[in-house]
């Protein structure tokens, strides 16, 4: 790269500690980035892991101090100790990567392979610049439905049901029918937008395909099983009245409202007076008709009488509880053992052909600015989502000591405890969102909020939220104590407001930065 990721990252940093700016848009920037990396082009959201990963990786390519590679044939462990294994692995890294981020975000990983089929075993240490941690993953997910029964005095239900996240469509109609009664196999179940069906769902299709904010109604009773039964779709139209000052004439014109009816007879039965009896009696919770049945039949028009449009199942009343974690589990769940995917299997040197091997990962070294990368975006054969999990991570004394396996600590050697410095937040879902962040001030020690062009205040208690994405620790005997006392917001101003929108109590004042685009 040439320097180029250096000297425009430099240049944002002398914008924003120059004390001439409360905001910097960093564009030249941001097209530096797009110019060696094209997904990061236009108008498009990006991730800010994807994002970070690659700045840091152009950093140390721009800083390194190894000017020329030299080729190192790795050597197997073949049962060396692992201290002698790690030593050597680090010392071969340095020899063509020696870089002020080396330095500050690297650090060593071992891995262990066995194969299933000759139980060969392979050791190999590896650095890193992040921890990827996985979230724990519910198999169950809650959906909200909306009941229409056949009942014609009931109004539509609705109901909060407990679902196998990688369930189908039957499994949704399996919870219902043990709220109702009724049999799994009389229930249509389809999405409800703009007062129209949208969609119609078939028994066999994956749950992922349903969204948490789409309208899913199930009707019982109209399901053609035999093809004796005609099936229908009746929409709710009202009927307006428009006046043309202008000309003087009237308009007449009609809506949709309400939620829409499947409804089914038997296909020997329908007549138009048939299906119109039919109608009025599954609508007679909802409408009165203002003349006779016989009117009605000749003229089609239904006067509304505003209701209620559901109840509520009981089970809406048990308040949803949103799942809270620990960052302890979600380190250990990135050190237990894996099986690989038959996408990404490992060549045996023994059996000389791809196995899915058993992987587990250990922590050897950390770095001493450490980035843990919250996995909140989870993809799956059957399902793709945002985890909106609370993970509690402590703001001081994160020890990791239970999770390094070099377990040799002596005196000379750096401590395991980290203090968070920094997290970026994201707030949305996979296709859109906005991001934030919060940061530590290391002169006085107060915590700030960024978001966009505005920074503020922020309280400890803040800082720990569902949105927290990539979180940034330092090691405690790198952080230097504050120096000078936090600033006092003023008696006129919220708490949690930085008027001047820079950082206070620094020899320069620095802005803020907004990752915006032209």
């Amino acid at each position: 790269m040439k320097g180029e990721i250096a000297e425009a990252y430099a240049d944002v940093i002398k914008q924003m500690w120059s004390g001439r700016h409360y905001s910097v848009v960093p564009r030249v920037f941001k097209t530096k980035v797009g110019h060696f990396a094209s997904q990061f082009l236009g108008y498009q959201q990006h991730d800010s892991q994807e994002l970070l990963s690659f700045l840091l990786d152009g950093l140390h390519e721009d800083l390194n101090r190894v000017k020329k590679k030299e080729y190192i044939e790795l050597r197997d462990a073949d049962g060396r100790p692992d201290q002698e294994v790690a030593e050597e692995a680090w010392h071969n890294h340095l020899r063509r990567n020696d870089s002020v981020i080396v330095d500050t975000f690297h650090g060593l990983f071992k891995s262990t392979l066995v194969c299933p089929e000759c139980n060969k075993v392979s050791v190999t240490f590896d650095p890193f610049c992040y921890l990827s941690v996985p979230l724990p993953v519910s198999k169950e997910r809650v959906m909200e439905v909306f009941y229409v029964s056949l009942d014609p005095t009931a109004k539509p239900t609705q109901y909060r049901l407990i679902v196998p996240k990688a369930g189908r469509v039957i499994d949704l109609c399996a919870a219902l029918s043990q709220a109702t009664g009724i049999p799994p196999n009389q229930m249509a179940v389809a999405d409800v937008f703009n007062h129209r069906f949208y969609r119609i769902y078939q028994t066999d299709e994956f749950l992922s395909c349903i969204l948490d904010r789409d309208d899913i109604f199930l009707s019982s009773g109209c399901v053609d099983q035999d093809g004796e039964e005609v099936v229908m779709a009746i929409y709710m139209r009202e009927r307006s009245h428009y006046r043309d000052y202008g000309s003087g004439s009237n308009s007449y014109g009609t809506s949709l409202f309400g939620h829409p009816l499947l409804m089914s007879m038997p296909r020997a039965q329908c007549t138009r007076e048939a299906l119109y009896q039919l109608l009025l009696k599954r609508l007679s919770w909802l409408f009165r008709a203002m003349q006779t049945a016989a009117f009605l039949l000749q003229t089609y028009v239904f006067f509304c009488v505003f209701m209620q449009k559901y109840i509520k199942h009981q089970s809406m009343d048990v308040p949803h509880q949103q799942t809270t974690v620990q960052l302890q589990e979600c380190i250990e769940l990135f050190t237990t053992v894996e099986t690989l995917e038959e996408e990404n299997p490992w060549y045996c040197p023994t059996c000389k052909k791809h196995q899915l091997a058993t992987k587990i990962l250990d922590l050897w070294s950390l770095p001493e600015v450490l980035i843990i990368h919250l996995k909140r975006f989870s993809y799956t054969k059957y399902s793709r989502e945002k985890l909106d999990t609370i993970v509690e991570f402590p703001l001081r004394d994160l020890d990791f000591s239970g999770f390094l396996l070099k377990k040799t600590v002596n005196s000379t050697e750096p401590p395991c405890r980290y203090d968070l410095i920094a997290v970026s937040n994201h707030y949305g879902g996979l296709r859109d969102g906005h991001y934030t962040s919060y940061a530590r001030n290391k002169d006085n020690g107060q915590w700030y909020y960024f978001d966009d062009s505005k920074v503020t205040y922020a309280r400890e208690e803040q800082i720990v939220t569902s949105a927290a994405y990539l979180l940034f620790y330092q090691r405690q005997d790198k952080i230097r104590h504050p120096t000078i006392p936090p600033p006092i917001p003023s008696s006129t101003q919220p708490e949690n407001h930085v008027s001047s929108q820079t950082c206070d109590g620094m020899d320069g004042a620095a802005s803020c930065v907004s990752m915006e685009t032209d």
